[in-house]
């Protein structure tokens, strides 16, 4: 029910007018946490804006998913996961925390690339992103590439990003 409710909030988050632009985000699941230190700097799209401050951090965390994917860190994948975290995939399946580590953690030489703008709408505590990246490696010793769109809702605990809810599909390439 806890699952089925923030899937719900993500989406009327979606619908609500946002002061910015959205933009887009990746495949399988991977969390993030603010980067510490100082902000980063404003970072430009191609189209030279500058992203706004909610944008840089998602963006950031987005980043840093895909690098312990692309890493094989699965102890930093984690630490981006909620415990009741669940993925629903592009199978029409869901996953849960403990079998998406497992099945990323699986995956040999895998590179993932950010190829989209990130797409923030953030309430307090919750935001939701969209985004699409690459992921290409092997799996299985096959390899494999997907352009992987992810809608990923994030909640802010302990000071602390993580993903709760992540629907992903695979987009044609």
């Amino acid at each position: 029910m806890k699952n089925l409710l923030l899937a719900l909030g993500a989406l009327v988050l979606l619908a609500l007018p946002t002061a910015a632009p959205l933009a887009a985000a990746p495949r399988h699941p991977v969390p993030s946490h603010p980067v510490p230190g100082p902000p980063a700097p404003p970072r430009a799209t191609p189209h030279a804006r500058t992203l706004t401050p909610d944008e840089q951090l998602f963006t950031g965390l987005v980043e840093q998913v895909g690098a312990a994917v692309s890493t094989g860190d699965m102890a930093a994948l984690g630490k981006f996961m909620a415990p009741d975290y669940v993925h629903y995939t592009p199978d029409n399946r869901t996953g849960t925390r403990a079998q998406d580590l497992a099945y990323v953690g699986s995956w040999s030489a895998t590179t993932v690339q950010l190829v989209s703008p990130v797409r923030v709408t953030r309430r307090g505590d919750l935001a939701v992103t969209v985004a699409t990246s690459t992921y290409s490696g092997q799996h299985e010793g096959k390899p494999f590439q997907n352009r992987i769109q992810m809608m990923i809702a994030w909640v802010l605990r302990d000071g602390h990003w993580q993903m709760a809810v992540v629907q992903s599909k695979v987009l044609p390439a």
